[in-house]
């Protein structure tokens, strides 16, 4: 029997005037001009499917890719700067970021493929607000801030609140994300990063980012614990878990009480074809709990070094 197979062929089917400013301000004027019909591209990878399927149908593509101010890793006395531009490969083969920033390293490793993180950007990767994205969780572990210009000037804010939604942020349409800044985590710090996915290359089913500071005497200072991969409508850091961890000299009985309070009031879709609510629930437990462990284990391992 012969079988006839029906495909579409084209990379893209809708028509697009494609822009390429050399400026964040010439970036500015476009999105101005041009409003609602308009979208930000830098390496497509989401973008560019989502066009091909039809969920978006913009008039016009402004690439942020030949603004060179727009790339960079620079290290500060208190802290990194990175260019909301710069690729996810730059930033696993950047020495600094792997010396001093390990979280950040491993939730860049931990995306797609090498062909993936040499076109996926930082910024690409924040604006589009997926649940399940990777380096939120990782950024906002670690006190992140973001830097905005728009027209009406530049403006910071902590990065857990620039999200808002599934792929909704408080970006304004006239506004691009420019910058991450990322503190200098205190002395006595240990941090890990755990992703669980159903293949090495697919989005994260969970994924949580985790920071402990300890006292010499091993109590715990401070703490971050952050949990994504679509166990709501962003990501989700829980101040409960940390409060009670903060103060305590780390024990069995300690970290489960902190798993069990980082992993409540979760919205799962019922529909998810990644996993259901109540596994979801229940494995971001052993992750969280894992990632506890690893942390504190990392704390010890840099003071000894």
């Amino acid at each position: 029997m012969d079988v006839i197979i029906s495909a579409n062929t084209r990379i893209l089917t809708v028509e697009f005037e494609y822009l390429e400013p050399e400026t964040i301000s010439e970036a500015i004027d476009l999105l101005t001009k041009y409003g609602g019909e308009a979208k930000l591209i830098a390496g497509g990878t989401d973008l560019l499917v989502d066009m091909k399927n039809g969920k978006i149908r913009p008039r016009y593509l402004i690439s942020i890719l030949r603004i060179p101010d727009l790339n960079y890793i620079i290290e500060e006395a208190d802290g990194l700067r990175i260019g909301a531009g710069t690729f996810f490969q730059e930033i696993v083969d950047s020495q600094l970021v792997r010396d001093k920033y390990q979280l950040i390293h491993d939730a860049a490793m931990s995306l797609g493929t090498a062909q993936i993180r040499n076109m996926a950007t930082i910024g690409g990767n924040i604006c589009n607000a997926l649940p399940s994205a990777d380096m939120p969780p990782a950024l906002v572990a670690l006190d992140a801030r973001v830097k905005i210009a728009g027209k009406d000037g530049e403006r910071t804010l902590p990065l857990e609140e620039l999200f808002v939604g599934v792929r909704k942020t408080k970006l304004r349409g006239d506004e691009l994300l420019t910058e991450i800044v990322v503190k200098r985590p205190p002395e006595r710090s240990g941090t890990a990063f755990i992703k669980l996915a159903k293949t090495s290359e697919d989005l994260a089913t969970l994924n949580v980012a985790v920071r402990v500071t300890v006292a010499k005497d091993g109590a715990c200072e401070g703490a971050r614990i952050v949990v994504g991969g679509g166990i709501g409508p962003t990501l989700i850091r829980s101040r409960k878990a940390e409060k009670i961890l903060e103060g305590k000299v780390p024990n069995e009985t300690t970290i489960k009480e902190v798993a069990e309070a980082a992993c409540e009031g979760f919205q799962c879709r019922p529909t998810s074809i990644r996993a259901s609510p109540y596994y979801k629930t229940e494995v971001s437990k052993v992750l969280v709990k894992r990632a506890l462990l690893k942390a504190l284990e990392n704390v010890k391992e840099g003071a000894e070094g």
